[in-house]
């Protein structure tokens, strides 16, 4: 998580997001609809992109990386697991948007179109250079929890990621759509499912 991107690919990745944010549909954006955004000549953005595919697969995969680097400095600062979690938890439901942004790859990979090919080659990049945000994150926080503990089997592990990842992605589709607005009832539904991650994960842990 500590690649360096110039001030226009920034420029770019976050007029991107906003875009989406504000409800555009990515399927039919175009590059001069992103790049006035941005505030940036179109034949300026071609220096360092493609197309409009591309602009719009890396923006995502930005927006993930730089969301999972402010939960990494977060979950470092919590003391025991259930802080961790919750601390997750709390980042999805103050930046639905941003964390949604996440969530939307997997529905966009689901596709057979020239964006979630994009998405598909990008992955494979990163899986190969073992730079995977939100897995790396889930990760850390469960190699803090082994301590001195003997590691589980990787399958294990991957159930583990799989998982987390899944309950938290529930979790931020339910506050998209807006079901748990009442601050007592988002209380709740997040202590039940930290609790569930936690337990699920002390009960794994331990009978490694």
């Amino acid at each position: 998580m500590n690649k360096d991107y110039f001030p226009k690919e920034i420029a770019i990745y976050q007029a991107v997001i906003e875009l989406f944010e504000e409800g555009a549909d990515i399927n039919s954006l175009t590059v001069s609809e992103i790049t006035a955004r941005a505030g940036i000549g179109k034949g300026t953005a071609y220096e360092y992109f493609s197309g409009k595919e591309e602009m719009i697969a890396k923006a995502f995969f930005y927006n993930g990386e730089m969301f999972c680097r402010q939960l990494y400095e977060g979950i470092c600062q919590e003391k025991d697991l259930y802080g961790k979690i919750n601390f997750v938890l709390l980042m999805i439901e103050q930046q639905v948007s941003r964390a949604n942004c996440i969530f939307r790859l997997i529905h966009i990979m689901a596709g057979n179109t020239s964006l979630s090919g994009w998405i598909k080659e990008l992955m494979q990049q990163r899986k190969l250079f073992g730079e995977m945000p939100a897995e790396d994150v889930i990760r850390k926080v469960l190699h803090d929890e082994l301590k001195d503990r003997a590691m589980p089997s990787e399958e294990k592990m991957t159930y583990l990621v799989l998982s987390i990842y899944s309950k938290c992605f529930c979790y931020g589709m339910l506050l998209k759509e807006g079901k748990y607005m009442d601050a007592e009832k988002k209380g709740a539904m997040r202590e039940l499912v930290n609790r569930g991650i936690c337990r699920e994960i002390e009960e794994i842990l331990a009978s490694s």
